[in-house]
């Protein structure tokens, strides 16, 4: 199993290597919710010193006057060492496949992919590999496998459970008349729902629109063991966890301090929909 985590910056490479990340999944200006940003020449550079650990984030929604740019970025991903292209939008597989890039591609769509048929679907199309969904339950994950398509997940983290390419929060304030406030890339955001009292949901506003998260991040220390001959990229995702944090889940992940200790110092976890099917905390279907 390989650790994924997005790079903040170019020097940072080195003691994320040293922690023990083995693919630096790095924002482009095709990006939604980034962290940093890397233009091409920073890419390029990248890929030298650390051939075959850079993957490229593109996971914003495309729209018709992306393309001209976005195929011409691609393109000169052709020459570059890099380890994958993770994606959300499958006009970047199309470009791609015309490029002779489709291997490379990781389709990582949120909660799409939820059943086995996507892994044979996507093998047959010859791509590199699919992010499962984080909806679906650890024995639906380990029903995966029968490809040999590369399987990975967002195993640690805030996920996002919404994305919507309206400024939703530019949105209200303009409904509510309220003004000098900078909420644009605005990371201390949360949003509350009356029947969740004690649930608050971190909500994100960039130049591509509107998400929202998980109120709880997602630990996945205890699941590892199950999912290390299957998984085969292991995200850590790192949007709203300080630096400090971040660097203690990789210790963490690679055993070098303890669960008990780790939870001492960070809260808000849960094992999200491993245990427990979505229709059930949805209130769908009947517990018994």
């Amino acid at each position: 199993m390989r650790f994924v985590a997005r790079l903040k910056t170019t020097e940072e490479a080195k003691k994320l290597n040293q922690l023990g990340i083995d693919v630096f999944c790095l924002d482009t200006e095709f990006s939604a919710k980034k962290i940093s940003l890397f233009n091409l020449e920073e890419i390029k550079e990248l890929t030298k010193t650390y051939p075959n650990q850079i993957s490229l984030n593109i996971n914003k929604i495309i729209h018709e006057t992306d393309l001209v740019r976005l195929k011409e970025f691609l393109y000169n991903l052709k020459t570059l060492n890099i380890s994958g292209i993770v994606i959300a939008d499958l006009t970047v597989f199309v470009l791609a496949k015309e490029l002779d890039l489709e291997h490379l591609i990781i389709y990582q769509p949120g909660t799409m992919n939820t059943d086995t048929f996507s892994e044979t679907y996507f093998f047959q199309r010859k791509i590199k590999g699919i992010t499962l969904s984080r909806e679906i339950t650890l024995d639906e994950i380990k029903k995966f496998g029968n490809t040999k398509l590369e399987l990975s997940l967002i195993g640690h983290g805030y996920l996002d459970m919404f994305y919507s390419k309206r400024k939703l929060i530019t949105n209200y304030l303009k409904h509510k008349e309220l003004s000098g406030l900078d909420l644009q890339n605005n990371y201390d955001l949360t949003l509350r729902e009356e029947i969740r009292e004690n649930d608050n949901y971190p909500i994100f506003e960039d130049c591509f629109g509107t998400h929202i998260f998980r109120s709880k991040k997602i630990i996945s220390y205890e699941e590892l063991k199950d999912l290390d001959l299957l998984i085969k990229d292991f995200f850590i995702e790192r949007i709203f966890l300080t630096d400090e944090e971040f660097y203690q889940t990789i210790q963490l992940y690679k055993n070098q301090i303890s669960l008990e200790d780790f939870l001492k110092k960070y809260k808000d976890f849960d094992s999200g929909f491993y245990y427990k099917r979505t229709e059930k905390v949805k209130g769908d279907l009947d517990e018994s």
